[in-house]
């Protein structure tokens, strides 16, 4: 029986005067939006604009064209008593000064089984270094954050490269020509390509205009007063602003002074009452603030037509500012980086106390093509792996849950706010937003047979615009959503635009898209009955094979496993180690 909805949300509130119109296309059981077709290839239907289904299958280490690497070992340190952090860094920083080979790669740190305890936070500053340990068990490699009860502490346990931003060379800049680009598209016309060659990396750049903001309504916002406590101006110094912290909360709040600002009109700006007690958390959003930078590569060139790598995850429309192309650098970025094999566990002082480890693994936005496999954590206040960089793959990670309150910024296990980033066969136990993007997030982005235990909250796209991201047989005991937040939090507004919930499992979908935006419930509902899920059994590993071949399907995932797509019988033989520390 074919089940297919189709549901075009007009929102009057925020509507454009272009008339910018809003979908979110609902299908079950088949399906036209992309269907296998004859040959045993998809089939993907486009709009009157042209927009499409992206393909999400170039996400990942080096976009699944290469396997993640076995790097030999080039150094080994075993347990000792006290605290470790100062030996690890000096081995870590040693293997940064190791030549690389045709590969990148400098070679791994092994830490033997046992015990390593960190008081302070590791940094991976060089490309090419891969820090493994012995296992993720009980009886493996274990990293312990230690430390608790002061600010200090609550910090990242292992950092992986840096947070510099791309340089635009401003002199490259033409604009995109075409009055509408539209979503899933390779190709666009711009002014001139004289200078620009195939193989060339760019930037896409979408603007973030006012009246844009205006038409999705994030601009009018409403108020959100809260209490606040131990009030500080700064009126001198490197950051002068205003200080706070809000009551119910640990954590310390800032509002900066603008450059060329003057004190006077920054006092005025900090929305304080009038008793001083409260303040107003919401913060609109402005011009600028949004724009996007999409990092591609130039594949061909016919005149100013130029094709790029990797699909537009966002349209760009003449009247809502276009868009335009940059060469640009990436000084200082770190690549070839793989975390493997541990278990890492923050102390705390009690379950819900948050003066403690923060996030077990960070890869920093200035990273590329890293990986996390294979790695256990466990009362970390946020996150277990962090990828806010670029083309990361994380897999077989398992957290195992979080000490901290069950509150807003917290217990985010499994989160990506990179662009081109690939979780697949994660488990997550007591999230809040297991398996999330976060603010401006540039697809595309997949997490692909992922499940979640215990949930405390919705899987998908959080707050302020994540763009592009696939869900893919991910299964939650919570809902899932992709919708207008408004004032949640500081002004969450919409949560993201071009989500796709792909043979999903929830209790519920709360799907909704942005004027001028579309949104896929595809295949997706509160079970996997074969009434409702869709082939082929999985949108990623397809794209992907049909893009790459079978051959880099099978790097990714063993073929026992995609035939059992949407059963996650992995997770049993994944969580047997665990059972022993549960």
């Amino acid at each position: 029986m074919k089940i297919s909805t189709r549901l075009t949300l007009c929102i009057a509130l925020v509507a454009f005067q272009g008339n910018l119109k809003a979908e979110t296309i609902v299908e079950k059981a088949t399906s036209q939006t992309c269907r296998v077709d004859e040959t045993g290839k998809l089939v993907y239907e486009k709009d009157a604009k042209g927009n499409r289904l992206p393909d999400f299958s170039h996400v990942g280490y080096h976009s699944g064209e290469k396997a993640i690497p076995d790097v030999a070992v080039r150094m080994t340190l075993k347990p000792t008593e006290g605290d470790d952090t100062k030996r690890i860094q000096d081995a870590l920083d040693e293997l940064g000064a190791l030549p690389q080979n045709k590969n990148g790669h400098r070679g791994a740190l092994l830490l033997k089984r046992g015990v390593y305890r960190v008081e302070g936070t590791l940094k991976v500053s060089h490309s090419g270094i891969v820090l493994r340990g012995e296992g993720s068990g009980p009886d493996g490699t274990l990293v312990i954050a230690t430390g608790y009860g002061d600010y200090k502490y609550k910090r990242t346990l292992l950092s992986v490269g840096n947070s510099d931003r791309i340089k635009l060379d401003s002199s490259s800049k033409q604009a995109i020509l075409d009055e509408y680009v539209p979503v899933g598209a390779y190709s666009f016309t711009v002014k001139s390509a004289a200078t620009y060659r195939r193989g060339d990396r760019i930037v896409v750049f979408r603007p973030s205009t006012a009246d844009w903001i205006s038409s999705i309504g994030c601009d009018k916002l409403g108020a959100r007063w809260a209490g606040i406590r131990d009030v500080r101006w700064v009126k001198d110094g490197k950051a002068p602003g205003f200080y706070y912290q809000r009551l119910g909360y640990d954590s310390q709040y800032k509002m900066l002074q603008r450059t060329g600002e003057s004190w006077e009109a920054f006092k005025k700006r900090v929305p304080l009452s009038k008793d001083g007690k409260k303040f107003d958390f919401t913060r609109q959003w402005e011009p600028g603030g949004y724009d996007f930078y999409f990092e591609r590569a130039i594949t061909g060139m016919s005149g100013n037509r130029v094709t790029i790598d990797a699909p537009i995850v966002h349209a760009m429309e003449e009247k809502c500012g276009g868009g335009a192309i940059y060469k640009y650098g990436t000084p200082g970025r770190v690549t070839e980086v793989g975390i493997e094999n541990l278990r890492m566990v923050s102390e705390f002082a009690a379950p819900s106390a948050e003066r403690h480890a923060w996030h077990a693994i960070k890869l920093s936005r200035n990273s590329e093509n890293t990986w996390v496999r294979n790695v256990t954590g466990n009362y970390f206040g946020w996150s277990l792996v962090s990828a806010s960089g670029k083309r990361a793959t994380v897999q077989d990670c398992v957290n195992l849950g979080h000490a901290s309150q069950v509150s807003g910024g917290r217990r985010y296990p499994f989160m990506i706010d990179g662009q081109l980033n690939l979780m697949q066969r994660c488990v997550a136990f007591a999230g809040r937003h297991e398996f999330a993007n976060q603010a401006k997030t540039l697809g595309p982005n997949v997490f692909v047979d992922c499940i979640g235990f215990n949930s405390k909250n919705c899987a998908g796209p959080h707050h302020r615009y994540a763009v592009g991201n696939l869900y893919d047989n991910v299964k939650s005991k919570a809902g899932m959503e992709s919708r207008f937040r408004g004032n949640s939090g500081t002004g969450h507004g919409w949560a993201g635009t071009q989500t796709c919930f792909y043979n999903c499992v929830a209790p519920g979908f709360s799907v909704q898209a942005p004027p001028g935006g579309i949104s896929w419930v595809l295949g997706s509902g509160k079970s996997n009955e074969k009434g409702i899920r869709l082939a082929p059994p999985s949108l990623y590993y397809q794209q992907l094979q049909e893009r790459l071949g079978k051959a880099a399907l099978g790097r990714l995932a063993t073929e026992e496993q995609r035939k059992q797509m949407g059963k996650y019988v992995w997770v049993e033989d994944r969580l047997k180690a665990e059972k022993t520390s549960q």
